[in-house]
C-alpha cells in the first residue's frame, strides 16, 4: 500500500504567482462548453478538449462563473500555451483579464473559501 501526502515539503518553493483553484468553471468556445479543470488569475486548463485551438493561438472566449450572480458570463482574450494529448487538455493564459472580470473571479473564489471554512468548522 502506498501513502500519498498532500502536504508540501518544508523546503518547497511556490513558483506560481497566483493560487490555483479547482472550483467549477466553464468556458464556451464557439458554441461548445468545456469544463475548466483548474484555474488561477493567470490562466486555466480546459479538460477533455477536442477542438481546433492549438498553441500558439490568441482568441476570445467566454467564461461562465456559476455562482457569481449578475455578470457571471464574461468574454476575455486568451493565449493557448500547451496541448496535452495524454489527458486531452488545453492550457491557456489570460491575455487580458480586466479588473471587472478579475473581481468576478475573486468574489467567486472568496465565497467558496468562506463557505468551505464554515462548512468544515475551521
Amino acid at each position: 500500500m502506498q501513502c500519498i501526502s498532500n502536504q508540501k515539503p518544508a523546503d518547497f518553493i511556490e513558483r506560481r504567482e497566483y493560487q490555483r483553484s479547482s472550483l467549477p468553471l466553464t468556458t464556451v468556445i464557439g458554441n461548445t462548453p468545456y469544463a475548466i479543470e483548474n484555474w488561477s488569475f493567470s490562466g486555466f486548463k480546459i479538460a477533455n478538449y477536442y477542438g481546433v485551438l492549438q498553441p500558439p493561438r490568441i482568441t476570445k472566449l467566454k467564461i461562465l462563473v456559476p455562482t457569481a450572480g449578475p455578470g457571471a458570463l464574461f468574454q476575455t482574450i486568451i493565449e493557448t500555451v500547451r496541448y496535452e494529448p495524454s489527458d486531452v487538455s488545453l492550457s491557456v493564459k489570460f491575455g487580458s483579464l480586466d479588473i471587472f472580470n478579475k473581481r468576478i473571479l475573486n468574489r467567486y473564489f472568496q465565497e467558496h473559501l468562506v463557505y468551505d471554512t464554515v462548512a468544515n468548522g475551521v
